[in-house]
């Protein structure tokens, strides 16, 4: 089973040249590409691989730390002190040359760029079926939108790049957040209608995906910045398409989520992305190693935040959420408290398969030890469909219905397992206010890691009232990170974000 795993073939290699190592004078190396024609499915599988690669793969986006840490200022996850360009997100100290925020905002345009590249030559393939350029064209818009959303949510007013303006890119500058959405919303609601229930390939979007994404994005549109009410029923209703479905269920045991033997069976995962170590060390995963303690052979570059750890209510889910004793090559088992980092360790992407071992490979003149793996990060789980119906429902309709109330409670029997006790059935009577919140406490304890926590805390109008007290320099501003300076600097129209 191929599985989609992120692997680039070498038709793609004179497509998507725009990498972060290289130095292009003239155009912003993260948001032009070439135009590519495609004739073949075979092309056409080739060039969806190549727009998932940037996302899950080469130590960026989401394989490696940056999506975690540019998420850093939700009450989940932190970085260690010593390693200040990681932390500064964390403590609300984010500069406008971060790293992170550099390669997240150049790989999610490289796959932006190889979206839009296959949106405008589908139509162009004599040798493909029409129900396949559907199935190619969905995929590259439900790419294209999952880009968008994430950059808008962290960055605000960006660049809109389609298939229109790819060769005007440098004189586009910003569009304003509801434009951006616009464009989001336009390219889900054609993927719906296009993209199949299933492939073989567990990696490719699918028509449930687009159903999710969607759902997620009348949510967000919902709340911060835009704060249009009218997307809650919206929101619903995709939610409730997904449920309709019937084809995705909650795995009966949180902790089986995350091992890796059963990252292709479960029937929770809507659509995620995987490492594929056996191609090479750009198509393996690593946010196995990046999360694991430096004890155990890791690179210490995220971890819980103990006031997280503490707050999180006991059972099962807890127990599959963290990583609390650590184990050092000795087989000397150390508890976080006494570890070098002082915080708790995250459980839910340690199980990277069988593969996951250090080798020696040359980078440049550098030799290091690699930790390739094939993990996986979820995208959408059914969780998430469940407790986006609970939280739209409630606010389309004024209160909690039994189904809203049902949503919820499927979610937490299974976060207490065989203990009821602490995740007790949410009584009906409760206040539209008071559903709400306990809607929003119960993604908090679901999500932890999963890089929804600080987007649900900017859409409620949170950041600040949750860190405050830990960080009195947290202000209205830090609902949205620093563009990067060399993207400003160069793109014209281009603005940095306000108190930056």
């Amino acid at each position: 089973m191929k599985n989609l795993q992120i692997k680039i073939l070498s038709i793609l290699a004179a497509s998507f040249l725009f990498t972060g190592c290289l130095k292009l004078k003239e155009t912003p190396e993260s948001i032009i590409g070439p135009s590519t024609f495609y004739k073949t499915d075979a092309d056409f599988n080739a060039a969806i691989n190549g727009v998932i690669k940037p996302l899950f793969g080469s130590y960026g986006a989401f394989d490696f730390n940056n999506a975690i840490l540019l998420s850093g200022g939700a009450e989940d996850a932190t970085s260690r002190a010593t390693a200040p360009e990681l932390k500064q997100y964390d403590i609300f100290k984010a500069g406008v040359n971060g790293g992170p925020a550099k390669t997240e905002w150049t790989l999610i345009y490289q796959c932006i760029n190889a979206s839009s590249n296959i949106i405008a030559n589908v139509n162009n393939a004599t040798s493909v079926s029409a129900a396949n350029k559907a199935g190619y064209d969905g995929q590259a818009r439900y790419m294209r939108a999952l880009g968008y959303f994430y950059l808008t949510r962290w960055f605000g007013e960006i660049p809109i790049i389609t298939e229109a303006n790819q060769g005007n890119a440098l004189n586009v500058g910003q569009s304003p957040v509801t434009d951006v959405y616009k464009q989001i919303v336009g390219d889900l609601l054609k993927a719906e209608i296009e993209l199949p229930t299933t492939y073989s390939d567990k990696g490719r979007p699918t028509k449930g995906a687009a159903s999710t994404l969607l759902a997620e994005v009348y949510l967000t549109m919902a709340g911060w910045p835009l704060k249009d009410a009218t997307k809650y029923a919206l929101a619903r209703d995709e939610a409730k398409k997904v449920m309709d479905m019937g084809m995705y269920a909650l795995e009966p045991n949180y902790a089986d989520l995350w091992k890796w033997k059963n990252r292709l069976m479960s029937k929770e995962f809507i659509f995620m992305f995987f490492g594929s170590s056996s191609q090479t060390w750009q198509e393996g995963s690593h946010l196995h190693v990046a999360s694991r303690a430096g004890e155990e052979g890791g690179w210490d570059d995220m971890m819980s935040e103990a006031r997280y750890f503490n707050a999180f209510p006991e059972g099962p889910r807890k127990d599959g959420t963290f990583h609390t004793m650590l184990i050092t090559n000795g087989n000397a088992k150390i508890p976080w408290q006494n570890s070098l980092v002082g915080q708790p360790y995250i459980e839910k992407f340690r199980d990277a398969g069988i593969t996951a071992t250090p080798y020696n490979a040359s980078i440049g003149t550098t030799t290091v030890a690699l930790y390739d793996g094939d993990g996986f990060f979820p995208v959408n789980r059914y969780a998430d469909v469940l407790l986006i119906y609970a939280e739209a429902a409630n606010m389309a309709e004024g209160g909690p219905s039994a189904a809203a109330l049902d949503a919820i409670n499927q979610v937490r029997r299974r976060a207490g397992g065989n203990n009821q006790m602490v995740y007790k059935d949410l009584a009906t009577g409760m206040s539209q206010a008071n559903f709400d919140a306990a809607v929003i406490a119960e993604r908090e304890w679901e999500f932890g890691f999963e890089v929804k926590r600080w987007f649900d805390l900017v859409r409620k109008d949170m950041v600040v009232s949750a860190n405050k007290s830990l960080y009195p320099n947290v202000d209205e501003h830090n609902q949205l990170i620093p563009k990067p300076q060399v993207e400003v600097d160069l793109i014209k129209g281009l603005k940095q974000n306000a108190g930056y």
